[in-house]
């Protein structure tokens, strides 16, 4: 008897997880682009036009909706992984990610400002990775990849005004912010993975997708842009309802 329900219990486990991995949605991508550009490692939108940041020349690309390189703007930072526009000056932010620092550029490329993001990092690439910005708490966000998985809500003065840990993939590598459902939309390369969070970070959904080294996310007219920094790829999704 007591064997049998060992053997009960285990199978009821075993269709438990079961349960949990298919609970995960898969998203299909409605469209995938080759880009022009080396190494894609952060992206945004703004006015209609998909903002691209390179992680091997440190140039920011502006591209159609379609990827279509229309502008290259040179920068002098290099190791950035991840990239923002402050809509009210309508400047740049990018995040150098083994240097720990948060870098604006107008929107010509000429630097602006710098703030150094307190925290230790046990290796220069797990560090901060994905950035936005949001309008109404006149803050950024910015990811700590791993070693602590974090969110990090930042102010204008560069401080951490709060943390929030991740616990639900294995890296987080690209963050954007829903104006629509206030929620963020955050991308995972390890997990090949997109987590929707409410703003305090709880999961409400995860989906994975086909993307290999996913490293940056935005939404646009509900729609989802993910850029791949190994293949050089734009892949565009629905957004789920």
């Amino acid at each position: 008897m007591k064997t049998i329900l060992i053997l009960v219990f285990a199978a009821l486990g075993m269709y438990s997880c079961t349960s949990r991995i298919n609970s995960q949605n898969t998203l299909k991508p409605i469209k995938v682009i080759n880009l022009n550009i080396s190494e894609p490692s952060g992206i945004t939108s703004f006015n209609n036009h998909l903002y691209i940041v390179s992680d091997q020349n440190g140039t920011i690309y502006k591209t159609s909706l379609e990827g279509e390189v229309l502008q290259k703007i040179k920068t002098k930072f290099s190791d950035l992984e991840g990239i923002t526009i402050e809509t009210s000056t309508q400047n740049f932010w990018i995040v150098d990610e083994s240097k720990r620092t948060l870098i604006s550029l107008d929107s010509t490329g000429n630097f602006l400002q710098k703030m150094k993001i307190k925290g230790k990092q046990q290796h220069k690439n797990s560090g901060l990775e994905g950035i936005c910005f949001v309008e109404s708490e006149n803050s950024f966000i910015v990811l700590n990849e791993k070693q602590p998985k974090q969110l990090l809500e930042v102010n204008l003065n560069g401080e951490i005004t709060n943390k929030i840990a991740f616990g639900f993939s294995n890296d987080v590598s690209g963050i954007c912010f829903d104006t629509k459902s206030t929620t963020f939309w955050v991308v995972s390369d390890e997990s090949q993975s997109i987590y929707n969070t409410t703003i305090k970070g709880k999961l409400i959904k995860s989906y994975k997708i086909p993307v290999d080294k996913a490293e940056g996310i935005v939404i646009h007219n509900d729609t989802i842009f993910v850029v791949s920094d190994r293949k050089n790829k734009l892949y565009i999704f629905k957004k789920p309802a």
